[in-house]
């Protein structure tokens, strides 16, 4: 078995994420927050971040600090230094790929702008800072490509619930099922170097995922609208902006 790496192993996402791959994989996990059969550290700290991906041969990183809300002040370290200290340890380590987790927030200003769809080709338009640190990461993990032959996938997830939290979320909702078709495609696929729309297959199409399904394989099968009449507003929830993901 090859062995992957999983950082945030304490998230909603690797916690869908883990059962799903510990058959196929020796399973290396790390998180801030302390779990039995994990490493504890912080990814922030460069050399902590050495030594995890020391031995690994894949990585999917997931940590970070998920509030869309946050200024950069609070996102710099965790979502971008963090992000650069994963990808030097999967050179140092000789890894052959990583899986970096991104947002949907960093195309968050197409949806603002009153966008009808959304193609994975569309340029980087985040609609906040937090957004603005994810299109960063898709950024420098392609130079991280292209100088040291990593294989890295960039994958733009949708809020990822059991269902909807509130009618915003419709469009860009990702069920843990779907979640798991779209991390194994991403771990398999011979891509160098890609970014993808994580979202299930939501009627209405805004968010596309044609380059997820040609090149990972990728076949959603759950749709947001069998929550539609179950949702509550925005409004009403204090949710918020048009465009509110994790």
């Amino acid at each position: 078995m090859s062995t992957l790496l999983i950082t945030g192993a304490a998230g909603g996402v690797a916690r869908r994420l883990i059962p799903a791959l510990a058959s196929a994989y020796s399973l290396r996990l790390t998180d801030r927050t302390p779990l039995p059969d994990a490493v504890t550290g912080d990814l922030r700290d460069a050399a902590f971040a050495r030594d995890v991906c020391s031995g690994v041969d894949t990585i999917v990183h997931l940590a970070a600090d998920a509030n869309p809300n946050q200024p950069w002040s609070a996102l710099r370290e965790p979502n971008a230094d963090a992000v650069v200290n994963v990808l030097e340890g999967a050179v140092a380590a000789k890894a052959g790929r990583v899986v970096l987790a991104g947002s949907l927030h960093a195309l968050g200003g197409h949806v603002d702008a009153g966008a009808a769809t959304i193609g994975e080709d569309a340029a980087p338009y985040p609609c906040c800072v937090y957004g603005s640190v994810k299109v960063f990461a898709e950024t420098v993990g392609r130079w991280y490509a292209e100088e040291h032959g990593l294989h890295v996938v960039c994958l733009r997830l949708g809020g990822v619930r059991d269902r909807p939290m509130a009618r915003s979320w419709l469009p860009g909702w990702l069920s843990g099922p779907d979640l798991v078709r779209l991390f194994t495609g991403a771990l398999t696929a011979d891509v160098r170097y890609g970014v993808y729309h994580g979202v299930s297959a939501n009627s209405g199409g805004l968010w596309r995922h044609d380059r997820a399904t040609a090149e990972l394989g990728y076949r959603p099968v759950d749709d947001s609208a069998r929550f539609a009449a179950e949702v509550p507003d925005d409004l009403s929830t204090g949710v918020g902006r048009t465009l509110h993901l994790t």
